[in-house]
């Protein structure tokens, strides 16, 4: 089963009063939010018939290899109900759980200044049940061209071939508010390829507020391996503190002692802003002109941190940036391609971050190895959003993948109540010699930016949560 996971904590909020909306601005301005988190709900009971192809509620109907028999564990030999197999035929997973539209209901006693899913109000958040910090995507695809199961074929492309955007195909059921570009992934005997959706306005930039921190801190790391001869990066500490509880921090503004905004600006400092807006460009993402970044967070940084780090038997005494970097200004696509080359970071070399090592990657994903303050789910493990969790049944993920899925991500919350998240998601399906089902297996990246909507902000929250869940589930069971 997945594992709870909670967080305390209480973040400073740019809308609370004109006073700090004015300084906030003054100072770069970004808002965010306090997480926790229990678990999921329970996995639904699903009864099997003659296994058919790719059944939702556990019904099956005239089967590809036999009939089938009930459902409810994963089966082997065509032993389970619906799916593509059937008597004789090999390991197939159980159904795919049949979901309401609808996102949980919130809970009561929600705090004015939190939401249910930015926040994690109701402590839905779980973590995998399975630890390993180097853990790769069990997928096991046959091809890049894939059948949909509303019919019709897609291909996907090679990471060496210019994007080419389905931007209707999500448009069809999310609302016309929200800008996002989602990349699916597949992998071939190893290789990833891609297929990529949007709203239609993936090249549009907006304030991604504070999604971007984690780009902050890889930057900081790309720029520390870069001034230490690669001896030192986001493995380090400094004056005792793992920078990976640092990140943490950032992901899960938990404000101890440091709030997130706060860090944000001290990653910049370290990894400066000119390396940060270059990242954007010819560096690293190659995106146009219109997109900037290296605007700071709306509070100073920690003055009592410094800027001397150790990592093991090295240090690094650096001059910590205090110029006035752009503002940050970036679209959806730049956003998810971010991601998707973070998380492939070992398996595309060629779209590596200049400088940053997977050592540091583990950080960003994970927080500080064995830290004493947050355990083994730090980093953008601990962000409080559940936008993606909502989006499916976590016990039928976490029970289908042996614990092996993975979900990272990092909210943002804009100070007109505008909605952000940017995240990375492995849901594999899983043998019961723990291999990978051909063709099952779910990969993807989703950035999204919801700016207006709903008639509150907390309106805003679950209509967000509700676009996640219609964006996941179709994923999931292969409409998309």
């Amino acid at each position: 089963m997945p594992v709870t996971m909670s967080h305390g904590g209480q973040r400073g909020r740019a809308e609370s009063g004109v006073l700090l909306l004015a300084t906030a601005l003054a100072l770069g301005g970004c808002s965010d939010d306090g997480r926790s988190g229990v678990p999921g709900n329970a996995l639904a009971s699903t009864t099997g018939g003659a296994g058919g192809a790719l059944a939702t509620n556990g019904v099956g109907g005239s089967g590809m290899g036999g009939s089938g028999g009930s459902s409810g564990a994963f089966t082997t030999n065509g032993a389970g109900g619906s799916g593509m197999g059937g008597s004789g035929a090999s390991f197939v997973p159980e159904p795919i759980p049949d979901l309401d539209p609808e996102p949980a209901v919130a809970c009561a006693n929600i705090p004015p200044d939190h939401f249910q899913f930015l926040d994690d109000a109701c402590k839905a958040k779980v973590v995998p049940s399975h630890v390993d910090r180097d853990l790769p995507c069990a997928l096991d695809d046959a091809s890049s061209t894939v059948s949909l199961k509303d019919g019709g074929t897609v291909t996907y492309q090679a990471s060496s071939e210019a994007p080419s955007f389905d931007t209707a195909s999500l448009s069809a059921f999310v609302p016309a508010e929200l800008m996002a570009t989602v990349i699916l992934i597949r992998r071939v005997k190893g290789v990833p390829y891609y297929r990529y959706l949007s709203t239609g306005d993936h090249d549009t930039p907006y304030q991604p507020w504070s999604t971007t921190k984690v780009i902050a801190a890889a930057n900081a790391a790309a720029q520390l391996r870069s001034s230490s001869k690669s001896k030192v990066g986001l493995t380090a500490s400094v004056n005792s503190k793992p920078l990976g509880d640092l990140v943490t921090s950032v992901c899960n503004y938990d404000n101890s002692p440091y709030s997130s905004n706060s860090l944000g600006r001290y990653f910049h400092n370290i990894g400066t802003r000119k390396r940060a807006n270059d990242l954007i460009h010819a560096l690293w993402l190659k995106r146009p002109d219109t997109e900037t970044f290296g605007g700071n967070y709306g509070e100073l940084e920690p003055a009592a941190l410094g800027y001397t780090f150790v990592d093991g038997a090295n240090e690094l005494s650096i001059t910590k940036d205090t110029s006035t970097g752009p503002a940050n200004h970036l679209s959806s696509h730049t956003m998810a391609d971010m991601m998707r080359r973070l998380v492939l970071h070992r398996e595309e070399p060629t779209y590596r971050m200049p400088g940053l090592q997977w050592l540091d990657v583990r950080v960003l994903f994970y927080g500080a190895e064995g830290s004493m303050k947050y355990g083994e789910w730090g980093g953008m493990s601990a962000d409080t959003a559940v936008y993606l969790q909502s989006g499916h049944d976590m016990n039928y993920l976490e029970k289908r993948s042996h614990g092996r899925w993975r979900i990272f991500s990092k909210l943002g919350l804009g100070t007109s109540g505008q909605f952000l998240n940017v995240g990375y998601a492995c849901l594999p399906v899983l043998d019961d010699q723990d291999a990978a089902v051909p063709g099952w297996g779910r990969e993807f990246v989703i950035a999204a930016h919801l700016p207006a909507g709903g008639a509150s902000w907390a309106e805003r929250d679950r209509i967000l949560a509700k676009a996640y869940r219609a964006i996941v589930t179709r994923i999931v069971d292969g409409r998309l």
